[in-house]
């Protein structure tokens, strides 16, 4: 227990680098039994221009790139398809913005076990990236 307590603590304070992306404070919100979304959040950067084209994770049958924003008075929520990370800037994957939907949830997020996505970028001569990120779940209202 003591050791899954001190891998979620260093996921959220390590970034995590591959192929000179960065991914740092990774985390997602504890979700209730039934419940059948969750949503994950980051800040990606690169020194080079590259897309976000794939994510997996085996907690949820589907993991989307979706955005919120105001439409008429009322909050929409929409899948964004490909997150583009321009060049020597950073992304901010944030509750009530661009976030990672996690569609189909297989169980529910418990927090203090976190869970793990499969991200895949691309850069613009259409090379590959792919790795494993850890996301610490933390306790709802956090």
């Amino acid at each position: 227990m003591k050791n899954l307590v001190f891998a979620s603590i260093l996921a959220a304070i390590a970034p995590i680098a591959f192929a000179d992306i960065t991914i740092n404070e990774p985390w997602a919100r504890a979700t209730v039994p039934g419940q059948p979304v969750g949503a994950v959040y980051m800040k990606i950067s690169s020194p080079a221009a590259v897309s976000l084209v794939d994510v997996q994770t085996d907690v949820a049958k589907d993991v989307q790139v979706h955005t919120m924003k105001m439409e008429n008075g009322v909050m929409k929520m929409r899948d964004h398809g490909q997150l583009e990370v321009p060049a020597g800037q950073t992304v901010e994957l944030a509750p009530g913005g661009v976030h990672l939907m996690l569609l189909g949830l297989k169980k529910p997020l418990v927090a203090g076990e976190p869970v793990t996505v499969k991200m895949t970028f691309q850069d613009a001569k259409n090379t590959r990236s792919t790795s494993t990120v850890t996301v610490p779940i933390r306790a709802i209202g956090k």
